[in-house]
């Protein structure tokens, strides 16, 4: 979403909350792709916990087995390619705009964009290559 604000500044004022309903809407339904297998491929080994106030799941149907491995390494490598292809389009832009402006690059904005993306990508690489 920073990426659109950056790309389309004038056009980010003019979003209706419909538009920006539908955005949220999408990015909700997105964010169900991990817990809707959990019920669909064994609902009776979901447990709520009121102590930790979360659910835990005992993944005891062999088909976690493939399909663990698949939906995780997947996750991991879907948002990594994401992250790292929007950061390198805000960072090309912000050189296109400040090579038209004739400025130099801030290279502390610079920074702080790359080392959020590289970080990023660092902690969740562990997670995708254990499942």
């Amino acid at each position: 979403i920073k990426l659109l604000i950056v790309q389309y500044p004038l056009h980010a004022r003019l979003w209706t909350k419909s538009k920006a309903h539908i955005v949220c809407g999408i990015i909700w339904i997105c964010s169900l792709a991990i817990p809707i297998p959990y019920l669909v491929i064994d609902k009776d080994d979901v447990q709520f916990d009121n102590l930790l106030y979360t659910c835990i799941y005992g993944f005891s149907a062999e088909a976690w087995i493939i399909l663990g491995s698949v939906m995780g390494g997947f996750v991991s490598a879907v948002t990594m390619i994401i992250v790292l292809v929007t950061t390198t389009w805000l960072i090309v832009k912000a050189v296109r705009v400040s090579n038209r402006a004739g400025d130099k690059i801030k290279w502390q904005g610079l920074m702080t964009v790359t080392a959020t993306a590289v970080v990023y990508c660092l902690s969740v690489l562990p997670v995708g290559l254990f499942l």
